[in-house]
């Protein structure tokens, strides 16, 4: 086992975080990213690898079904925040829930093997919550932070971090 662990940012782009998005997520999206600069500055980057893994998708791609209405290739909506870029290492580039499929974050992890993987960023139903499943079934320990966390609505953020603690056995720390 390693010594340092990894910190996944997921979706810290401007799709989710800015006004202009395809799928803005409005004030959580305002308090979300405050909390999340704070958070990343006082990150003790000698114990910590950051990646950032950002959603992108193909306007051909027939995985999603209800038609890709955010994160194309070629858009605004695929780059990083610029409140987040001093903090890259390197970016993932995901094109599907889990940032572990088809990417090579899972190589990556395999000469790292960190002691632990945290969480953070958007959505909390999907993106977080596949690559949380996906990190599990290899048996990594992973937490998510929920203040750090966010979804379009309440709910789905409530049904992924339940289905994250309770059934993945994901540590959510609350607050």
């Amino acid at each position: 086992m390693g010594t340092q662990n990894v910190v996944l940012a997921m979706g810290l782009q401007q799709s989710y975080l800015h006004n202009t998005g395809g799928r803005y997520l409005g004030e959580r999206g305002e308090v979300l990213k405050a909390r999340l600069k704070e958070w990343l500055n006082n990150l003790d980057k000698s114990s910590n690898i950051l990646y950032f893994v950002r959603e992108i998708h193909g306007q051909e791609d027939a995985f999603y079904r209800t038609g890709i209405t955010h994160s194309l290739v070629g858009s605004g909506d695929i780059e990083v925040m610029e409140h987040f870029k001093s903090h890259m290492k390197l970016v993932v580039n995901a094109t599907r829930y889990s940032a572990l499929h088809k990417t090579m974050l899972e190589s990556e992890l395999s000469k790292i093997k960190p002691p632990k993987i945290t969480l953070i960023g958007v959505e909390t139903h999907t993106f977080v919550m596949f690559t949380a499943a996906d990190l599990r079934y290899r048996g990594y320990e992973v937490e998510v932070i929920e203040p750090l966390v966010a979804a379009e609505d309440d709910y789905m953020h409530g049904v992924g971090l339940t289905v994250m603690a309770n059934t993945l056995g994901v540590n959510v720390l609350r607050g």
